[in-house]
């Protein structure tokens, strides 16, 4: 029937799939998700057995791949005829937090839908919190960085809200002093590693198991 890469955070991402459920009028009964950990071509077959079932209270059917950047090669490859040609009662959604990740093969056989992250504000105690953990990545020794990995790690959540509320920060600043002209080539390039690094550190602890501590202490005690 159809193929939708939805690419976008993960809250806005499952919302858009109620939406396309309610407005299909599927019953939970006849939408199938597939998250894993690992999303090897042994998931992929599985799921494409139950592509091919009929629907069982609905005029259709619904599949949904979630975290679909975790796709091994060899699964995306073992996806491109299924998401080309679904079963005609059968819509196939795709779900991730970042669409490059995926094959150029896989993107041209879905229809995609990219949800845009309305752009963040940051409280005014967001901003001092995070002007104070960036000088003391600056300046702080050691000890300091491993203790603000450790007040900022209790939950994944609140490691991930952490890095996303500096990656903003950061970000600002990059832009108001260069339309300022206050950056140096040397202070540009500076930014932009931090930036990338901290981009980075997001993407590991959202998309695998690691510890959240342990990826912000190997973040801050690399950050110069």
């Amino acid at each position: 029937m159809q193929s939708i890469l939805i690419s976008g955070n993960p809250k806005d991402t499952d919302v858009y799939v109620l939406k396309i459920c309610e407005e299909n009028k599927v019953s939970n009964f006849d939408v199938n998700f597939l998250k894993d950990e690992k999303l090897g071509i042994e998931q992929i077959r599985n799921m494409q057995k139950r592509v091919f079932l009929k629907p069982f209270k609905s005029k259709i059917k619904i599949s949904v791949i979630q975290n679909a950047e975790k796709l091994t090669t060899e699964a995306q490859n073992a996806l491109l005829k299924v998401l080309e040609e679904p079963p005609s009662d059968t819509i196939i959604i795709l779900t991730t937090t970042n669409k490059e990740h995926l094959l150029a093969t896989i993107l041209s056989r879905c229809k995609i839908v990219e949800l845009k992250k309305e752009t963040s504000k940051l409280s005014e105690n967001e901003i001092l919190n995070c002007q104070s953990v960036l000088k003391l990545l600056s300046e702080g020794e050691t000890g300091d960085r491993l203790k603000i990995a450790q007040d900022f790690s209790k939950t994944k959540e609140d490691a991930l809200n952490f890095i996303e509320n500096l990656i903003i920060l950061v970000r600002k600043n990059l832009i108001d002093e260069a339309s300022n002209r206050n950056l140096s080539n040397a202070l540009i390039s500076q930014y932009l590693n931090i930036l990338i690094s901290f981009q980075k550190t997001h993407t590991i602890i959202y998309t695998t198991n690691i510890s959240a501590r342990l990826a912000l202490e190997n973040l801050f005690l690399g950050v110069n």
